[in-house]
């Protein structure tokens, strides 16, 4: 289906319309630092911000906040903003895409690090598979990269910011890692082909080019940034009630996001590659411990037998007509009807308690801006945004505004072989506490 009207900014007005957003300028300032599967694209903030937002003492929350698109574009609009993730590495690319740096330092320790690369003794991630996804040449140089890093705070530890020029250049080390990799640069999992043999790229040019490319986006950030506005980046365990974050506000006035779909991404496979050799810093090293994450995150089909064998209609709490007629179209798949439906209720579950946490949170009047696309479950559409709008109108919101959008950059929007279907259509629905 073609989008009724074309824009190169999303009017203020807009309502009940189906657009195609037409504009590349995705990238700028800081949100091009590193791939994300999945990602928010800036145009939907920058138009929550400018329609709801009241005051610059207004505070912006991202529930969702994936590599923090809200959170830069908060900055940029002046007010200060808080996001709330369960992926670390999602959580360190969003601090470090928020915190404003100078890049003459940023420049000072990259001159160091070239220097110093060639005697270092090379760091090596403990896994036995290394081989499998780096040639020598990228793990001799990654090694040697992420050795230096290591050594940052300590050679410029008289700056007294120097821990977020660290968490700069492990985010710029990351950001490098799939492209010189031997595995597939764009597929949502992490795998080395074997019909289509990939050249990775060489380790230091990339590098290189890379750090040219943060000064630039650092400089951009640097020439709009109030000096005031902060952003402040919350990692959880995934949970569904997060008012009780002590490091959250009590009242925020403004929330932006866009949950995870059912069925989710699988964010650690996807970044399994960086996670070899960055994620000690999360204790995500290796396989083993990724996989004891990933069960956590909402939408995750990493559901053991013993979880779904009993599931039944009986077990749905949610009074949703709507869930309950789709459950039961799912749980006529005689092969994986009753996990799918298990995964669905408790997607849904989920989202109640998430959509009854934010009530409480936001200020009177306050607007909720949900992004979300549909998907397909067991060959089923699922309208995952009517149900939505169905359970936040239980928790207390009223709907009032609802648009669509075309969705044209599918960068790991993968076709999952009907297992959950390429998005092409985000609703974006504005959710009021009256």
């Amino acid at each position: 289906m073609e989008a009724n009207k074309h824009y190169k900014e999303i009017p203020l007005n807009i309502s009940n319309e189906y657009i195609s957003i037409d504009t590349n300028n995705v990238t700028n300032f800081t949100h091009g630092l590193h791939k994300y599967p999945g990602k928010f694209i800036p145009q939907i903030p920058q138009w929550a911000l400018k329609k709801y937002i009241k005051s610059k003492n207004d505070i912006v929350l991202d529930p969702f906040m994936g590599s923090g698109t809200t959170l830069v574009e908060s900055l940029i609009y002046g007010v200060k903003s808080y996001g709330v993730d369960i992926d670390p590495l999602s959580c360190l690319i969003s601090k470090v895409k928020t915190t404003p740096l100078d890049t003459s330092l940023i420049e000072k320790i990259y001159k160091w690090i070239m220097v110093q690369k060639e005697c270092v003794t090379p760091y090596r991630p403990q896994i036995s598979t290394l081989e499998h996804w780096f040639s020598q040449d990228a793990i001799l140089k990654l090694g040697k990269l992420r050795t230096c890093i290591d050594m940052i705070c300590e050679r410029f530890k008289d700056v007294e910011n120097i821990n977020d020029y660290y968490d700069m250049y492990i985010i710029a080390l990351s950001s490098i890692i799939r492209r010189v990799s031997n595995a597939d640069n764009q597929s949502q999992k992490t795998y080395v082909s074997g019909t289509k043999k990939k050249i990775p790229a060489e380790t230091y040019n990339l590098f290189d080019k890379q750090i040219k490319n943060y000064i630039k986006a650092f400089n951009n950030l640097n020439s709009v940034w109030d000096h005031k506005t902060h952003a402040s980046v919350v990692l959880s365990e995934g949970e569904a009630n997060i008012n009780h974050l002590k490091e959250l506000p009590s009242k925020v006035d403004l929330v932006i996001t866009s949950p995870p779909y059912i069925k989710s991404i699988d964010y650690v496979y996807n970044q399994m590659a960086e996670l070899f050799w960055i994620g000690d810093l999360f204790d995500m090293q290796n396989q083993q411990k990724q996989n004891v994450k990933r069960k956590k995150y909402i939408g995750s089909t990493l559901v053991g037998k013993d979880k779904y064998k009993y599931f039944s209609l009986k077990n749905v709490q949610l009074d949703s007509q709507q869930l309950l007629d789709y459950l039961k179209l799912i749980l006529q798949d005689k092969k994986n009807g009753q996990k799918h439906a298990y995964i669905v209720n408790k997607y849904f579950n989920f989202m109640n308690k998430h959509f009854s946490s934010i009530f409480s949170m936001l200020s009177h009047g306050g607007k909720y801006v949900l992004t979300i696309g549909n998907s397909k479950v067991s060959e089923i559409n699922i309208p995952t945004s009517e149900i939505l709008k169905e359970l936040a109108v239980l928790n207390g919101f009223e709907i009032s505004n609802e648009w669509e959008y075309k969705i044209k950059n599918h960068y790991m929007g993968f076709n999952r072989q009907n297992k959950g279907g390429k998005i092409k259509v985000d609703h974006v629905i504005t959710l009021e506490k009256k």
